[in-house]
């Protein structure tokens, strides 16, 4: 089993892991054994993406407007999840990680991972999750994302086996590369609404760097 793992957060919080099975940097505590699950899980945020490559691993983030998609091609057993927060960025390179936080970069970057493994557009199963109307501005953010991602699989040519998009709670998805399986949780109670909140902030101070142009490469 072979895995790429990045999660871009806050730079001091990064810890490099080389193992033979997984090369990755992630924040401390983002991979973990799950009873629940009874295997690893790997929990990725805004701006990250895993890929594995035939693992029985679970790939797990939480969604409030922002938006994973699942990627997997059944023949050779390859799959990965990304989660990003705003549609498109026109601006920013794609090999800056913080760019990642954007759906045309994030989409890149995980279908490239994927064909890089020998993976092919024509098989390769997609599900998306999210877009969820949880952010109190009148920016309608999931919205946006939706529309996003649907012009992006028609641009690219790609299929959209399954979705579960918009509505008013938060999600969270967990997501078997091995077998191309989700499934998703609607988070209903009341402090899971702060997934919203947290997620404004985060997006607000996205477009604060963007626009000083202090972006910082990790």
């Amino acid at each position: 089993m072979s895995a790429v793992f990045v999660n871009i957060t806050e730079k001091k919080s990064f810890v490099e892991r080389r193992r033979r099975d997984v090369i990755a940097d992630i924040p401390a505590g983002s991979s973990y054994y799950d009873h629940t699950f009874d295997t690893t899980v790997h929990k990725i945020n805004e701006g990250g993406f895993c890929v594995l490559s035939r693992s029985e691993h679970v790939i797990m983030t939480t969604l409030g407007s922002c938006i994973a998609v699942c990627m997997f091609d059944p023949v050779i057993k390859v799959g990965g999840m990304n989660h990003f927060l705003l549609p498109e960025d026109h601006n920013a390179d794609c090999k800056d990680s913080f760019s990642m936080r954007y759906g045309n970069n994030a989409m890149e970057i995980l279908l490239n991972e994927i064909l890089k493994r020998g993976g092919m557009k024509l098989r390769l199963v997609i599900k998306a999750f999210g877009a969820g109307n949880v952010l109190s501005i009148k920016a309608a953010i999931g919205a946006k994302n939706q529309r996003f991602l649907k012009h992006y699989i028609a641009d690219e040519g790609l299929k959209l086996e399954t979705c579960d998009l918009g509505g008013n709670f938060p999600r969270r998805v967990a997501f078997y590369p091995s077998s191309g399986k989700a499934y998703v949780r609607l988070l209903r109670r009341a402090g899971d609404r702060m997934i919203g909140s947290q997620e404004e902030k985060y997006r607000r101070r996205i477009e604060k760097q963007h626009i000083s142009g202090d972006i910082e490469l990790f």
